[in-house]
């Protein structure tokens, strides 16, 4: 009889005794000796999880016994090949199409009978049952933990430390990376010039040895920095002390929708997005190599003035580092631009908000409680209205972040880019189009026809 013998463990079997590789493939090669059966193949499965068939190994057990190679197929344990009822009657159709017998080292099963294939069916349609009951019950169980104030089970996130009882303490050197994180991005740049900037610093993550873009990423799209804490469809507000505000994490997601919108950032030349033609009404300047020459140029979209990216480059960078080291220089091109600012009352909105939050718990209170007399209609009405308000002040405070900070502010946060331009220097393509998207919300080139014409540039800042 020709066996294949089939072995399979997932990631996280890979330690329990018993289901190691070489566990299993020890006691089907003896049961094989034991029957006196030849082995003309064996389909080592590791690391594989048996929710589907869609498993290298099995897929190729599965063309040869397509090929008639294969007598008997042997595995350790039903679910060693499948935890499906319904891939397991797709196999045992397999399997009798092509007078594939089927066994277990450790189960008496008899696949060439009538009832034989009902009988494994019915055990393993009792072993999903079972497995589908215990993902509930673990999930309820976890839902209570939340419930009751205790954490379930998992690694704290960065920039916090969780105790059994859900005791939180912030650390503060974490701390004080994530509202850095925040900051840079907010400030323009992007998930992979944060991660090379904190790796630059020595800064480590808590648990993998470098920081990358999806580290980043993920603290930023992370509302457990403003107290709320998730598992699952549970969540819970206010649970733990914050570590950045509210208003600075929609600020972040409404800078992250935005630059998913917008794809400027994208293109592969330095100033792709940000450059406009101040000749002919602001129109978009693309980009292109000239490979004779071996230089970039920049073509207006509408009156197609060309200009060498060296020509932008080099004058922009002198204003940059002149904006940098002189505030009064600063001042005096900006102070006039953006000190006009309509006066917003950020006191009264946070009040505003706390008192809307009030009123939230209040009703969301009465909806759960199942003996108030108002119906759950009109209180689902109420939180919504509540909602709106809450969300149209979130949208002013974010305004006063972005768009009207004073121009003290603008150079302070500027002036701290005081290596600016080494860091420009040695960064390669990607991060220096961050940097100058970090600065600078457009620029705008004036130039009249003709080579060696003069260039002045005006720009608006972030």
């Amino acid at each position: 009889m020709k066996v294949a013998i089939y072995v399979r463990v997932s990631t996280d079997e890979q330690a329990k005794e018993g289901f190691s590789i070489p566990a299993q493939r020890e006691r089907l090669r003896a049961f094989c000796a034991s029957q006196g059966w030849e082995i003309v193949q064996e389909y080592i499965e590791e690391g594989w999880s048996a929710k589907d068939l869609d498993r290298p190994q099995m897929q190729r057990l599965l063309k040869d016994i397509k090929k008639g190679n294969i007598d008997i197929v042997l595995v350790y344990r039903l679910d060693r090949l499948t935890r499906s009822v319904l891939d397991l009657y797709l196999l045992l159709q397999t399997f009798e199409k092509y007078n594939v017998a089927f066994r277990s080292a450790t189960e008496v099963y008899d696949t060439s009978t009538a009832m034989g294939r009902l009988f494994i069916t019915l055990v393993a349609a009792l072993a999903q049952w079972e497995r589908e009951n215990l993902a509930e019950r673990v999930k309820f169980g976890i839902e209570q933990m939340i419930d009751e104030g205790k954490k379930p089970g998992g690694h704290s996130p960065y920039g916090y430390k969780f105790d059994k009882d859900f005791n939180c303490t912030i650390i503060e050197e974490e701390a004080d990376v994530v509202r850095m994180i925040y900051r840079m991005y907010c400030d323009g740049y992007g998930y992979r010039s944060i991660a090379d900037r904190l790796n630059e610093l020595m800064v480590k993550p808590r648990i993998a040895k470098e920081w990358n873009h999806n580290s980043v990423r993920d603290i930023l799209t992370n509302d457990i920095y403003i107290g709320t804490y998730r598992w699952g469809d549970k969540v819970v507000p206010n649970n733990h002390p914050p570590i950045i505000s509210e208003t600075l994490f929609k600020k972040a997601q409404k800078e992250k929708e935005k630059r998913g919108v917008d794809r400027k950032r994208v293109g592969k030349f330095l100033f792709t997005g940000l450059l406009q033609c101040g000749n002919c009404g602001g129109h978009k300047m693309q980009g292109h190599f000239d490979k004779r020459e071996q230089k970039t140029y920049y073509r207006c979209t509408k009156c197609h003035r060309i200009t060498n990216e060296k020509n932008i480059l080099e004058p922009l960078l002198d204003e940059i580092q002149l904006l940098i080291t002189s505030k009064e220089y600063f001042m005096s091109k900006f102070s006039d631009r953006y000190d006009q600012q309509e006066v917003v009352d950020v006191s009264a909105l946070t009040k505003e908000l706390e008192k809307i939050k009030r009123q939230k718990e209040k009703w969301y209170d009465l909806y759960m409680d199942d003996r108030n007399p108002i119906p759950k209609e009109e209180l689902f009405a109420k939180i919504n209205e509540l909602n709106k308000k809450e969300e149209e002040i979130y949208s002013k405070l974010s305004e006063v972040e972005e768009d009207k900070e004073p121009v003290e502010e603008k150079y302070n946060r500027l002036s701290k880019m005081i290596d600016f331009k080494q860091q420009f220097e040695q960064a390669n393509d990607f991060t220096k189009k961050e940097l100058l998207f970090s600065i600078f919300e457009k620029i705008v080139i004036y130039r009249e026809k003709g080579k060696l014409k003069k260039i002045t540039l005006d720009y608006t800042l972030k």
